[in-house]
């Protein structure tokens, strides 16, 4: 077996399993070759030859999984995640077991499930059009501010910098939304708007409760208060009811569409998976690319 491991060794607390991922995995006859992304490595560099690999391994936090599978989709190439980030949440939407040696045993295993994408796309400050794959939030508004404030500390706080980031955000910028998607038209107020390729945030709290990333469609979220302790209702029933079937998401207006593009007044600050856009003008687009990755489950996945 060819097996090809992208691994970024800032990305978190779980860096160096991967090591030991490696060891578990190897076996007479096999070739592991493993690239660091960094300096003088670009994600598009370290998966430029990835359809030559029996299975390739993507390990780092979720930007970094973000860059490579944007760059390896429709290779088809078994793909298998490894959780070494901060937050690690598009490793827990999949729900595979977490150790490395159960990791390296679905690898060699090689059973996968095909799942979507979604793609994003934003008018630059410059006038130009700029675009990046994304595999579970993108957004404008409050959850960009989060985001933006605790970029400085999430490297030695982790999650607990997006809860005092959130608690920094009193009270978020009020903007205007308008929402196409797949021929309609919605106009309404808020403080942000999430579109979602997949759903389970911290503590498995079901964000779009009719989310799946299998389903070809992506998901859309308006948050309607306009103080952050108005998301107190929200947030208990993210507590009572983490899958949000029985209690929903109270001041989110939720919409499924395939394709939509979104115009926010005034321009707030945008993210995708976690990742922030500095230079934007308020107007950006996002649609499915369905069935675009093959990723490596075993029993314990949710897919």
């Amino acid at each position: 077996m060819r097996c090809l491991i992208i691994h970024n060794p800032a990305s978190g607390p779980r860096s160096d399993e991967i090591f030991d991922f490696a060891r578990a995995l190897s076996q007479a006859g096999d070739e592991v070759t493993m690239r660091f992304i960094g300096d003088g490595m670009e994600p598009e560099d370290a998966a430029a030859d990835v359809r030559e690999f029996d299975r390739v391994v993507v390990s780092g936090g979720d930007g970094t999984v973000s860059n490579v599978l944007d760059h390896i989709r429709d290779s088809h190439v078994p793909t298998l995640v490894f959780p070494s980030g901060t937050a690690n949440l598009f490793f827990n939407n999949i729900g595979n077991a977490p150790e490395p040696a159960a990791l390296a045993k679905a690898c060699r295993e090689g059973r996968t499930k095909r799942v979507d994408m979604g793609e994003l796309f934003w008018k630059a400050d410059d006038g130009g059009v700029q675009r990046h794959g994304f595999i579970i939030i993108a957004g404008t508004g409050f959850d960009a501010d989060i985001m933006h404030k605790a970029e400085p500390n999430k490297g030695d706080m982790g999650e607990i910098a997006y809860f005092l980031s959130a608690l920094a955000t009193p009270a978020p910028t009020v903007a205007h939304f308008t929402v196409e998607h797949d021929g309609q038209v919605d106009e309404l107020d808020g403080i942000g708007c999430m579109v979602g390729n997949t759903s389970v945030i911290q503590n498995d709290i079901n964000l779009f409760p009719d989310c799946r990333m299998d389903d070809g469609m992506i998901d859309i979220a308006v948050i309607q208060p306009a103080k952050t302790v108005e998301l107190l209702p929200t947030l208990i029933a993210g507590v009572l009811d983490p899958a949000g079937k029985g209690l929903g998401r109270p001041q989110f207006t939720l919409f499924q569409a395939k394709e939509a593009r979104i115009t926010c007044e005034p321009s707030l600050g945008m993210e995708f998976d976690g990742e922030l856009i500095h230079s934007n003008t308020g107007v950006f687009g996002a649609r499915v690319l369905p069935q675009c990755l093959d990723l490596i489950v075993d029993d314990f996945a949710k897919l």
